[in-house]
């Protein structure tokens, strides 16, 4: 066969590019990292809040089986109004941005961020270095706890901006590689976690504060037991049941109930104090009952 002159063989089909993660696939890797970055510091939060809180009256918190629900619970409890106030201030900051940016134009805006950019990153490279010097020595920033974690945090952010931005310029590639994205988000993770390991410590010894200063004011708890405790502190009194048959042979009187946790309670003597103060971990049994009254309730003399 001949082919007619000035007609052409029709061209092959281009190949098809080759498939790309989809954007949703991209949110969603990025909402899971964030999720469990997020559920992990609200733990390890909780953690170091329960261990403060319990070493201010002299108990190690292993000795009472704190569940995960309930040490999530203090960390829900004490980062709420932080993680409010940040998110705040992300939104604030996102809003502004995107308003400058739709009010400047494509060309101040683009003279705007020129001049940022190297302004965050001297800012960025000043806040990384001031919170290193911090961690070699943090004593003079323990009335800050946090700050030196969010400031490390917010200069690595201020760092890969400022780069990025001038890698962009110099490449007209506005990519990040993987290998500073990664870096990136450990960097500024430690930076969180420093910032959470401060401040629930001091939220810990705050809350325990604010418990020790209502010990007068909680319910008087009179423990009976069936055996003899020997619960020797400065105002808890021990007595001896008259009764021969009675089921629970000494009563003791004097005593606060801090909480009860993992089949332990924790009692604290009512005029309980910081510098002499003494707690008692007493396991939770059959042979031993509790019974409640008034702050100021006064036992009767036998039992």
């Amino acid at each position: 066969m001949r082919t007619r002159r000035g007609l052409r063989a029709p061209a092959p089909p281009a190949a098809e590019p080759a498939a790309v993660p989809s954007h949703a696939l991209r949110v969603v890797g990025a909402a899971l990292a964030n999720t469990t970055l997020l559920t992990a510091l609200l733990y390890y939060f909780g953690l170091v809040e329960t261990q403060t809180y319990f070493g201010y009256f002299r108990v190690h918190y292993t000795l009472l089986g704190q569940t995960p629900d309930e040490i999530f619970g203090r960390g829900v409890d004490g980062v709420l109004l932080p993680l409010t106030g940040a998110a705040g201030a992300v939104l604030l900051f996102l809003v502004s941005t995107r308003f400058l940016k739709i009010r400047l134009g494509e060309g101040p805006w683009t003279r705007l961020l020129r001049i940022c950019s190297p302004v965050a990153g001297v800012l960025g490279l000043l806040l990384l270095i001031s919170t290193t010097a911090i961690a070699l020595d943090p004593e003079p920033f323990r009335d800050y706890p946090g700050a030196p974690g969010l400031g490390f945090a917010l200069g690595v952010l201020l760092t890969l901006f400022s780069w990025r931005h001038w890698t962009s310029h110099r490449t007209g590639n506005a990519r990040s590689s993987l290998a500073e994205l990664v870096t990136g988000y450990v960097l500024v993770s430690i930076g969180l976690f420093w910032a959470v390991g401060d401040y629930s410590g001091a939220v810990g010894t705050s809350r325990a504060y604010e418990a020790a200063g209502v010990i007068p004011t909680r319910p008087a708890a009179t423990l009976y037991s069936a055996e003899s405790l020997n619960l020797t502190a400065n105002g808890v009194l021990q007595v001896k049941c008259a009764d021969p048959e009675a089921a629970y042979k000494y009563r003791y009187t004097g005593l606060k109930l801090l909480l009860q946790s993992g089949g332990q309670y924790v009692f604290l003597p009512a005029n309980w104090r910081t510098s002499t103060g003494v707690a008692f971990v007493i396991p939770k049994t059959e042979k031993q009952r509790l019974e409640f009254g008034p702050s100021r309730s006064v036992p009767p003399p036998g039992c």
